[in-house]
């Protein structure tokens, strides 16, 4: 157990330290049953720490920069001392040597971390009336982070290469391309200084379950992002008739329109057809998504800007901006007034649920974190459906409790699989 933070001495600080701690630790929902354990004995101490622990959890701001914190993006300091400020917090008149040493060894390490620091040994110097409430903190189950895995590139001779290991520059020449990463951290291809390409080579980026999206620009121009678990393969400099590129999962174009002149147009405007299997989506200049995942019961292209041709065997329709082909193995149909925000809420780094059913939902999650196939423990839990929107860069749990809060779910976590249950 640890010792009870009743005495205000500089000897408390690493006790505050730690207490700070493992309060980031609860709200980010990371403690182990042991940690929660020493949290809870923290709270059972006395009247006063149990008051603390209820106004932290009152304090949407704070628990903004803690979340921060967690996603590893930059706290502003003063911005949060004038929180604290609106929140009541004093700065003390005196403060010990060593609070203050603290406070900027914090500074550079974890400005989250102090700031949470700062407010325990505030709140224990300033006092409160006790708690008519007493708060109890309960183990957090297993949990799962976004982007585990990482994507990567294979070039024409099937060399590959790590995306994350790349700097921005010049990676690699094939043939007469030149393939850059940008200061954005896109790919791209352009012609290099000895002319156009002369041989069709090919390269593929391939985005496993549980990374996050990648974005790259074709020889073309095009713009192309690819969700997790999808892959493209793609010339490196299109120098012959159609634009083709072959696709699995979630892929999202902005297609450049490729005038005559170009190289391979032979006087014509030339195609750009996205392949998955026996269904092309040919266009010429547009914006659209297409959701090839083969655990879905249907392809589907939405478009966003301009007009594309669905086409599968000897089916073909023609789309319209807010349309949805959906394509099944029979035929292709086409719905109108589609939830574009639902659809393209990957690319913005969201999971966007509409009267979403949860196996689909489900299914978003299980790429996207890298889990393991969900079970469910009835045909009824299978039947729900769910609106609400969160960022895909929380924890796997914020987006179960998100569902859970909604309906009648309950969910629990183990080795990455998630059991759901009513």
């Amino acid at each position: 157990m640890l010792p009870p933070p009743t005495h205000q001495t500089i000897n408390c600080v690493d006790h505050y330290d730690n207490i700070s701690g493992l309060l980031i630790r609860y709200f980010r929902q990371e403690l182990t049953a042991t940690e929660a354990a020493e949290l809870e004995a923290w709270l059972n101490d006395n009247e006063k720490n149990r008051q603390f622990f209820a106004d932290l959890n009152e304090e949407p701001a704070l628990m903004a920069d803690i979340q921060r914190y967690g996603e590893e993006k930059q706290v502003d300091l003063p911005e949060a001392w004038e929180k604290m400020k609106a929140m009541g917090w004093q700065r003390p008149v005196t403060t010990p040597a060593r609070i203050v040493q603290m406070r900027w060894r914090y500074v550079a390490a974890a400005v989250a971390v102090l700031l949470i620091v700062f407010i325990t040994i505030f709140y224990l110097q300033r006092g409160h009336k006790p708690a008519a409430i007493p708060v109890v903190v309960k183990a957090v189950q297993q949990d799962v982070k976004p982007t585990t895995r990482h994507a990567y590139l294979t070039l024409d001779n099937g060399q590959t290469i790590s995306l994350d290991t790349l700097s921005v520059g010049l990676l690699a020449t094939e043939g007469t391309t030149q393939v850059q990463r940008q200061a954005n951290g896109a790919l791209s291809y352009a012609a290099g200084k000895n002319g156009n390409a002369q041989k069709l080579l090919y390269n593929k980026v391939t985005v496993p379950k549980g990374s996050d999206v990648v974005y790259l620009q074709l020889a073309d121009g095009s713009k192309v992002w690819l969700n997790a678990e999808s892959s493209i393969r793609y010339p490196v400099a299109f120098i012959e008739g159609d634009r083709k590129v072959e696709i699995t999962g979630e892929v999202y174009f902005e297609v450049k329109t490729a005038p005559s002149n170009s190289p391979g147009g032979g006087g014509q405007s030339r195609s750009f057809i996205v392949s998955k299997g026996n269904m092309n989506v040919v266009v010429l200049g547009t914006r659209f998504n297409v959701n090839t995942y083969d655990n879905e019961e249907n392809i589907k292209v939405t478009l966003l800007e301009g007009s594309v041709r669905v086409q599968q065997d000897k089916t073909e329709r023609t789309i319209k901006p807010g349309q949805q082909a959906v394509v099944s193995e029979k035929n292709i149909n086409v719905v109108d007034d589609v939830d574009v925000q639902q659809v393209m809420a990957w690319k913005e780094g969201k999971f966007v649920f509409n009267n979403t059913n949860i196996q689909v939902i489900m299914r978003q999650m299980e790429r996207w974190y890298d889990l393991q196939k969900t079970e469910y423990g009835s045909e009824a839990v299978k039947q729900l459906a769910f609106n609400g929107a969160i960022s895909r860069y929380n924890n796997a749990s914020k987006v179960l409790e998100l569902l859970q809060e909604a309906g009648a779910l309950h969910y629990t976590i183990k080795d990455k699989r998630v059991i759901l249950s009513q």
